[in-house]
């Protein structure tokens, strides 16, 4: 029974029951003047021209580069475990500790070590600024002593002055024409004496005045012979030998100031010294860090951690870490679409679990190598960002861009129609259809790209299966929502 039988069979109906449902009867006049107009009721689309890109599907899961088991450098019994199974960690995060009571004392000797070396590098370096200045001083005191010395072997060596010799000379003549006065006056006062002119007093005078002028010019004389004869060979011998001293005494000067460099060879090694120790306390901290397990990334323990007093070996693995920041999504890619798909493509990704979600990536490597099942290569997707509630693990899709087309012109994919080989669609041309055929070409989101038609027409969407050219048309306007008017 085909649609205008069963509207005559709802009209007639309706007739039958007279004016009980006149709501029903209206609309079966409706259907029946439908049903019995030469027109064929259909929807249409203009033909656009678009830029529409040929994608390929493939799915896979999200995983991560960011998945670690982390464990202690050295050996040891696990003093204490910060962390259990879920907790999420922060980069550098403390996660264990191994038992280091060897390490702290070494540490300490270390530290104790450094202190020395400073110690006697500040030494160094307070004898590299006082010893030169000290022994610039004992040599300009051995050159003065040497000066001092060699001027006296000089005196020894000249004797007295000329003017020395000259005063001993004129006090010599003096103190004679002193005594010779003196010894004059004696005889003429004793001549008188004995005349019994003058008294004994005046004769004892005379005789005294006579005795000191005496003593006075034999004091001039023993001077005047000490003026000629003032040095002794001894004594130029001493003046000599002094001479000697004072000049050894400049070279052992001059040989402590040459040693002054190595005063600076001190400091210097003084600070190699330094720096040995601290490098053996750098040591000592490191082995001491290298007991605390730490987090390399943030991420979330997975697994249940070893527990505290569990003896590990160097490199043991104590917690599993997953970090987020370094997701990705890895899909399958047919070895027939190697050709089409290359690094750098944009993709889109959708993720089972997250609703109305898409993210961007990056079609970052494909694998050299397929598997040996289905010839199947791993495809690696980049995302822009980690989005909030992606896990490693999670099932996802990508929409991988092959290619683009500019300007294309599209037609809405339902538009098509199969005619044996041929594939057509059919346009309006005023009241009327016109079959036009076309060649397809990309299919994307409900459009396809099409070559025979101009954009700008306008092409039926429904309506259009059993068309033929020149049939009548009922032209419907499609409503906001996608329903007709």
């Amino acid at each position: 029974m085909n649609l205008k039988t069963i509207a005559l069979a709802v009209f007639a109906a309706a007739l039958s029951v007279g004016c009980v449902n006149r709501a029903a009867q209206e609309q079966a006049k409706k259907t029946q003047a439908i049903v019995t107009s030469p027109k064929k009721s259909v929807t249409v689309e203009e033909v656009q021209t678009r830029d529409i890109d040929e994608t390929l599907e493939v799915t896979g899961e999200l995983a991560t580069s960011q998945d670690v088991q982390v464990g202690a450098k050295v050996g040891g019994r696990l003093s204490v475990v910060y962390v259990r199974e879920g907790d999420r960690v922060s980069s550098g995060q403390l996660l264990a500790e191994v038992d280091g009571a060897n390490q702290r004392i070494q540490v300490q000797q270390a530290q104790a070590q450094v202190a020395a070396a400073n110690a006697a590098l500040s030494q160094a370096r307070a004898n590299a600024v006082v010893g030169p200045s000290r022994s610039s001083a004992a040599v300009a005191q051995a050159q003065a002593q040497l000066r001092s010395a060699r001027a006296q072997l000089q005196k020894a060596l000249n004797g007295a002055r000329p003017e020395e010799r000259a005063q001993a000379d004129a006090a010599v003549a003096a103190a004679k024409s002193n005594m010779d006065t003196a010894q004059k006056e004696l005889e003429r006062v004793r001549s008188l004496f004995n005349e019994q002119v003058v008294s004994q007093q005046r004769l004892d005078q005379a005789e005294n005045a006579f005795n000191g002028a005496r003593a006075q010019y034999q004091q001039a004389l023993e001077q005047q012979r000490l003026t000629q004869n003032i040095v002794r060979p001894e004594d130029i011998e001493t003046a000599r030998e002094g001479v000697r001293q004072a000049e050894e005494a400049v070279r052992t000067a001059e040989a402590n100031k040459r040693l002054d460099v190595l005063l600076t060879q001190q400091v210097q090694a003084a600070q190699a010294n330094l720096s040995a120790a601290r490098a053996q306390l750098a040591l000592a901290q490191q082995s001491l860090n290298d007991l605390q397990v730490r987090a390399p990334y943030a991420g979330q323990v997975s697994g249940r951690p070893l527990q505290a007093g569990t003896v590990v070996a160097p490199g043991s693995p104590i917690v599993r870490i997953v970090g987020g920041d370094g997701t990705y999504f890895e899909g399958d890619l047919p070895a027939t679409m190697l050709a089409q798909a290359r690094p750098g493509g944009s993709v889109q990704v959708s993720v089972d679990g997250l609703v109305d979600q898409t993210f961007t990536g990056t079609l970052s490597s494909i694998s050299p190598s397929a598997s040996s099942i289905g010839r199947i290569f791993k495809a690696r997707v980049t995302l822009a960002s980690t989005p909030s509630g992606v896990r490693p693990g999670m099932f996802a899709r990508g929409t991988v861009v092959l290619r683009t087309v500019r300007g294309a012109t599209t037609v809405p994919t339902i538009a098509l129609v199969k005619r044996g080989e041929r594939t057509v669609v059919f346009v309006v041309e005023g009241t009327k259809a016109k079959e036009v055929t076309v060649v397809p070409g990309l299919r994307t989101n409900g459009l396809t790209q099409v070559s025979g038609v101009e954009p700008g027409a306008k092409v039926i969407v429904t309506g259009q299966n059993d068309l033929e050219t020149g049939a009548e048309l009922d032209i419907q306007t499609k409503k906001a929502d996608g329903g007709q008017a």
